[in-house]
């Protein structure tokens, strides 16, 4: 049991890792585009922060070659492997979906921005 949780514990740190680049990234292109078209990730940026108790809006990343949908689609593989109590599967269903959700809009922005 005790090795469960720290394999756990391991995978969602990568989680914290991965949004966390990924928040960094994002971060460095919302401040540098004078179209202001990223701020309408915010919202689900924000609810992946507030789930996983990480800061947003911290400084940015400086890794900018990486690509944020990427990293939050590797987090999602991550996050269904997280094997929680019952009275926590629904923190972790919210966080699938939330680091969905942030991919979905990142991803939308992005391609919006490439036309």
């Amino acid at each position: 049991m005790g090795e469960q949780m720290s394999s756990d514990e391991g995978v969602l740190r990568r989680v914290v890792e991965l949004v966390t680049r990924a928040e960094g990234i994002v971060e460095g292109i919302e401040a540098a585009a004078a179209d202001g078209r990223w701020a309408m990730t915010a919202f689900s940026r924000y609810r992946l922060c507030e789930l996983l108790e990480i800061m947003p809006y911290g400084r940015p990343e400086a890794d900018l070659d990486a690509d944020p949908v990427v990293l939050l689609d590797e987090a999602v593989g991550l996050v269904d492997q997280i094997d929680v109590a019952i009275e926590d599967l629904s923190w972790r269903l919210a966080l699938g979906d939330a680091l969905r959700a942030a991919a979905a809009d990142i991803r939308v922005v992005r391609d919006a921005g490439e036309v």
